[in-house]
């Protein structure tokens, strides 16, 4: 895709531009695509369209209490078999 400055069709702003996927004689800018009420309905494949690069992430579920107490006697029963080095005045 090539972005060009020129003047949209629609608001007449001097912005990056290209040719309106459902009216190709029309060139619009990124606003004036977003703002278009055949975006929603129509319109399949919008010249500008939103893409994220950011994975959503997994929502983890709880855990129940046993989960919790076998997760906390593994985690005291490493920290025993470290040795103490660190001391606090």
């Amino acid at each position: 895709m090539t972005i060009y400055w020129d003047r949209c069709d629609l608001c007449g702003q001097y912005r990056p531009t290209s040719k309106c996927s459902l009216f190709p004689e029309i060139m619009v800018d990124v606003h004036c695509c977003f703002a278009c009420p055949h975006r929603e309905g129509k319109c399949k494949t919008p010249v500008w369209r939103v893409e994220t690069l950011i994975q959503p992430q997994v929502s983890r579920k709880g855990l129940s209490d046993r989960e919790k107490e076998k997760l906390l006697k593994e985690l005291t029963t490493l920290l025993k078999g470290f040795p103490e080095t660190i001391t606090y005045e």
